[in-house]
């Protein structure tokens, strides 16, 4: 299925000379899987054993779990924990070997994982590959004080509620006996995975400071700009050519969603060459660092207006003030805020308030972005801009850094949060033609729109490495799908389109800026 969209986009992006050479260095790469996996014949079949088993464990205690034989519901929370957790270190062993991000591992792990417990008939698979819509049940359950039938019978037709259906499966699985330890396993999941992406993007913010931000020139600016503009304009296009059903807010969303970069994969491919230090390098990690904050603006902007439900140019401007507003009274007043605290928690807890207040800090802003109608992860970031290393050194002399305190929590949480997205992904959507057209025109306007925001690089610089090097969406796309899946703005298909389009874009990144840098002619520095 993937090799239809990642043929097809090769050949839009690379002429017919090149496209030679670049199946031969994509053969070249993967090779290696095979030739690792002979030298330790035993560690495949061992993790699959494992990872079988710990589904056998999982879905042979769902029938324990449904008559009601766990005293403590927290204990099944533990067991498909477990399994999310087994899956994450498969899939990113998988993915080592294949020379590819971890979280593209993790992603793909989550998609066999979870349609296998789905096909299964697993209510708790079935539950987390239909979150948003048990999602809106309870919401309506909660706030309404009705039953669970009563909600589904407002948010379904009758023919989604027919024997077999979605609406009819979802209810029946939120109603039948067990149903709060299924309840409970979702929603403890869905817990994990959002701290997970709070921590994710409080880290990206911890490794940036504004005078980075600064000194990255005008260049690097006007790349960020261009790669937003460019890859928002093409999927708003692409969404509203091949979904001119749907209303204005989705197509505004799937538009969001591609002006996303995940530059860690960049950023390694550029370190593995010896690159990080050329013009190209400090361009694209420049830019980059815009491109996130442009983007998280974007998606707080367009989340403003799926939440009012309406398109008003009042309204945009409001939601980008404030966004405006709360990152720079962040900015210029945080970094006081953090001084005049920390004195405070580290005579209260000198041992841990190197660990505890960057968290609080996390979540406190967070909380706060939320409060003014923004985006968790928008304060989150923002949280780990004001917070650098000078903070703690005039209490700290010796000990780790606060990243190295931090990174642990990110490495336990962020992947549940990528394996449960994969776990959200119904592979029969892919059966639809109109799924892979849309995965294929998605694909394809992400690669072009980020490629052509190389042109204002400048002279003496590789334009084409710049722009491959902005192509990857990675574990930042799928947040931003993540939110409208929340929202109630992508559906199961769409979604299935955007995780096509992150996986190919991850997939094409490494290799094609390699074969990008060898043919420059530029000499490699250390």
């Amino acid at each position: 299925m993937l090799s239809v969209p990642t043929c097809l986009a090769t050949c839009v992006v690379f002429r017919r000379g090149v496209q030679k050479d670049f199946a031969k260095l994509f053969v070249g790469h993967y090779t290696n899987l095979v030739r690792n996996s002979c030298a330790s014949p035993w560690r495949l079949p061992l993790l699959l054993t494992i990872l079988l088993a710990a589904g056998g464990v999982v879905y042979a205690a769902g029938g324990d779990g449904h008559n009601g034989s766990h005293i403590d519901p927290f204990a099944s929370v533990l067991l498909v924990l477990f399994l999310i957790i087994m899956a994450a270190v498969v899939g990113r062993w998988l993915a080592a070997q294949l020379y590819q991000p971890p979280v593209l591992g993790e992603l793909i792990i989550g998609v066999l994982v979870g349609n296998v417990g789905y096909w299964l008939g697993e209510p708790v698979f079935a539950l987390i590959m239909h979150l948003d819509s048990a999602g809106a049940i309870f919401s309506r359950v909660w706030t309404e004080g009705i039953a669970v039938a009563d909600a589904a019978a407002q948010l379904f037709t009758a023919e989604e509620l027919s024997p077999g259906k979605l609406g009819a499966r979802i209810t029946a699985i939120l109603t039948q006996e067990g149903a709060a330890i299924v309840v409970t396993m979702g929603f403890a999941l869905w817990l994990f995975s959002n701290l997970g992406i709070i921590l994710m993007l409080f880290m990206v913010g911890l490794e940036t400071t504004v005078s980075e931000m600064l000194q990255v020139g005008f260049r690097a600016l006007m790349v960020a700009i261009l790669g937003v503009v460019v890859p928002f304009f093409f999927g708003f296009f692409a969404s509203a050519y091949l979904l001119s059903h749907r209303p204005m807010s989705v197509h505004l969303f799937l538009g969001a969603t591609l002006c996303a970069t995940s530059v860690g994969i960049t950023a390694r491919v550029l370190r593995d060459l010896k690159r990080l230090q050329s013009q190209e390098a400090k361009v694209i990690l420049g830019a980059a660092v815009i491109d996130d904050i442009l983007g998280l603006i974007i998606l707080a902007v367009v989340a403003g207006i799926v939440t009012t439900g309406q398109f008003h140019l009042l309204d945009v401007f409001w939601v980008f003030l404030s966004c405006a507003i709360f990152l720079s009274v962040v900015i210029f007043f945080g970094e006081r805020l953090v001084q005049w605290t920390m004195p405070i928690v580290v005579g209260l807890d000198r041992h841990n308030s190197k660990l505890l207040f960057p968290l609080a800090m996390a979540c406190l802003l967070a909380w706060l972005a939320n409060s003014v109608g923004l985006a968790t992860i928008v304060g989150a970031f923002a949280g780990g801009l004001i917070l650098t290393e000078a903070h703690f050194a005039k209490h700290y002399t010796e000990g780790p850094r606060v990243d190295e305190l931090m990174r642990p929590l990110e490495t336990i949480f962020a992947p549940i949060f990528f394996v449960l997205m994969g776990m959200q992904v119904d592979l029969s959507t892919f059966a639809d033609l109109n799924t892979l057209w849309l995965a294929f025109a998605f694909t394809v306007a992400a690669i072009l729109g980020k490629l052509a925001c190389g042109l204002p690089a400048g002279k003496g610089r590789d334009r084409l490495s710049i722009g491959i090097g902005m192509v990857p969406r990675g574990e930042v796309g799928l947040i931003f799908a993540s939110i409208g899946k929340s929202l109630g703005v992508v559906t199961g298909a769409t979604f299935a389109a955007v995780v096509i389009m992150v996986i190919v874009t991850t997939l094409l990144t490494p290799m094609a800026l390699k074969w990008s840098l060898s043919r420059s002619r530029m000499t490699p520095r250390s």
